[in-house]
């Protein structure tokens, strides 16, 4: 008798932890501040530097075996992640002095089994906008704003193509964030949705958070690229402007279709994203 006095069942907690990690490298290679890659893109002599190195993600969700995903709950630390957006600084040995980075994205979740992750790279149009002088951490970031109407930098790749080559050297850089955002004001919100919001969606399958990293890898974005040419009167690199004829082979490596238009009067042109994406990969221990 009283069998249920000894019922020594433990109840399973119905949350858990979870860590995203992710990893900056430059054509497999571990990415610091001022080291120089080789073989990055096309051209010649396809050597490149990397000086800064951000990006934003929102709506991080696991996949269930089923398929089905289950959002992340993230910490609202005041610091790196604010709502369902989080900020990630890969920078390593930039500056002077030591900056503070982030290589996570932490908070809870169903305690389940998963074998897959889902995020989107950059923030969401309501808080895209949002005054930056009065936005939290870490949308108050001054270095990835552009302007009030155009939004924040989703993604802030700095480099230079042909470092240390007086005759070369070029600034290269991937700034990605959202074109064609109506409105008079370019310090006031924009009027109505961005036109080319460059919203880009990123899945992965075998991926299991307690132990896998993330790998970003900038040299797969670069892969068509000639780093060490910039077509004159453009901005450096590809800052996503549909204008900008070197985002022609960077945007669809960044996992997004893309419309080329020349000038005033141009046939647009249609690029659409590679398939399967591979700036992001998964890299077991």
């Amino acid at each position: 008798c009283g069998g249920d006095d000894d019922d020594s069942s433990t109840a399973v907690d119905p949350e858990r932890r979870a860590t995203v990690q992710f990893k900056a490298e430059v054509n497999g290679q571990d990415f610091a501040c001022g080291k120089t890659y080789s073989n990055v893109g096309v051209g010649q002599p396809g050597t490149y530097q990397v000086t800064d190195w951000r990006f934003y993600v929102h709506d991080v969700a696991l996949v269930k075996t089923d398929g089905s995903r289950q959002t992340v709950a993230l910490d609202q630390n005041g610091v790196w992640q604010y709502q369902n957006v989080a900020m990630l600084d890969l920078r390593k040995d930039c500056g002077s002095g030591a900056i503070p980075t982030n290589a996570v994205v932490t908070g809870t979740v169903a305690n389940t089994n998963y074998s897959g992750i889902c995020f989107k790279i950059g923030i969401p149009y309501s808080l895209n906008h949002i005054n930056d002088a009065t936005a939290p951490a870490p949308l108050n970031s001054s270095g990835m704003l552009w302007n009030w109407r155009g939004g924040r930098k989703f993604i802030r790749v700095d480099g230079t193509g042909a470092p240390g080559d007086v005759d070369k050297a070029v600034a290269f850089h991937i700034h990605l964030g959202s074109t064609q955002c109506p409105g008079p004001d370019a310090s006031a919100p924009p009027s109505a949705a961005c036109g080319y919001p460059n919203i880009a969606e990123v899945c992965l399958d075998n991926f299991n958070v307690a132990q896998d990293r993330i790998v970003m890898d900038i040299g797969k974005a670069l892969e068509a690229s000639n780093v060490a040419y910039n077509t004159p009167d453009t901005a450096s690199g590809c800052m996503s402007a549909n204008s900008d004829p070197e985002c022609i082979a960077v945007m669809p490596r960044l996992n997004l279709d893309f419309t080329f238009v020349a000038g005033a009067g141009a046939t647009p042109e249609k690029y659409t994203k590679t398939i399967p994406q591979r700036l992001f990969s998964v890299r077991k221990p």
